[in-house]
């Protein structure tokens, strides 16, 4: 049974005093490529009247290359009056990129807007940078390396599931080209599979069934342009058709599919049982044997007596 590790989803809180409000900001540590982002605002008034027509919002003019990273979607706005030690609260909405790929962003936030007793007394003002920190981690990239160490211990059905687990990731990133790589090497690990089913046949003698996955397996490296697999399985096919030649050894460095470790099975020497005699008939003909003797014992004996008179 698989077991579900429950990640904490981290949320960092920090709280700025500034002239006239206090901001505190509230947003996730870690975020994912394609992920819209709410980092929440809250503005407290702590000037000596009250604050009007305010407004959080990313500052552009201090972003560097973080901009290519995201886009902003939203940001909050208040018309109402803001009384002394009041609050609101509005979210920041952003898109992560889909091509953000372990990547700490750094965004500046400002607050903005007037204080004073208007008409006549307001000042325009602003609080901040205050920055927002995160880290884009690509769950599709640790997953594949992930499934890459499966592959090279060996490990091709725990493999294969992982590639197809990062490859839908990849697809949700509308990372096409990612997604691509994750099909070829799934694939790569079934024919692996497939292969390596056909060793126990083959170790067995049943040479029928052997071929049929060494085919399959063919099939499936040739789908794929591995033609170095493809070599391998041709060579365990041609010796399920010619069992007196050498087994094949892989050349495919680690990982490969291994070649069988034990000598590999034989078909018996077929023997014609030598007719021989049954004891029956060999008593037959000494008996005849016997009597021929005695017949020709007589035969002399009388020829002997008739002489003699």
């Amino acid at each position: 049974m698989k077991k579900l590790a429950l990640l904490p989803i981290l949320l960092i809180l920090s709280t700025v005093y500034a002239d006239n409000a206090n901001v505190s900001l509230n947003y996730k540590d870690i975020v994912e490529p394609n992920e819209t982002v709410e980092i929440d605002i809250k503005i407290k008034n702590t000037s000596t009247t009250y604050l009007w027509k305010c407004k959080a919002s990313v500052d552009l003019g201090l972003l560097g290359d973080e901009i290519q990273y995201f886009t902003i979607i939203s940001e909050p706005s208040w018309n109402e009056k803001i009384q002394i030690g009041s609050s609101v609260n509005g979210k920041i909405k952003i898109k992560i990129s889909s091509d953000a790929d372990n990547v700490k962003l750094r965004i500046p936030i400002i607050v903005s807007g007037e204080e004073g007793g208007c008409p006549g007394g307001c000042t325009p003002f602003m609080e901040g940078p205050f920055y927002v920190e995160m880290t884009v981690k690509n769950k599709g990239i640790e997953i594949f390396n992930y499934a890459e160490s499966l592959y090279n211990e060996g490990k091709y059905e725990e493999a294969m599931e992982k590639y197809d687990e990062a490859k839908k990731y990849f697809l949700n990133y509308f990372d096409d080209k990612n997604a691509r790589i994750c099909l070829i090497k799934a694939r790569n690990c079934e024919g692996h599979l497939k292969l390596n089913s056909g060793i126990p046949y083959f170790n067995a003698g049943d040479l029928d069934n052997a071929k049929k996955e060494f085919e399959d397996a063919k099939s499936i490296f040739e789908s794929i342009d591995n033609e170095e697999m493809v070599e391998t399985c041709e060579q365990w096919i041609e010796k399920c058709i010619s069992p007196s030649t050498t087994p094949p050894t892989s050349t495919t460095p680690p990982p490969t599919t291994l070649a069988p470790t034990t000598s590999s099975p034989t078909t018996p020497p077929v023997t014609t049982p030598l007719a021989t005699s049954s004891p029956q008939g060999s008593t037959t003909k000494i008996i005849s044997l016997f009597l021929l003797l005695i017949a020709i014992a007589s035969v002399i004996i009388i020829t002997i007596k008739i002489t003699k008179k």
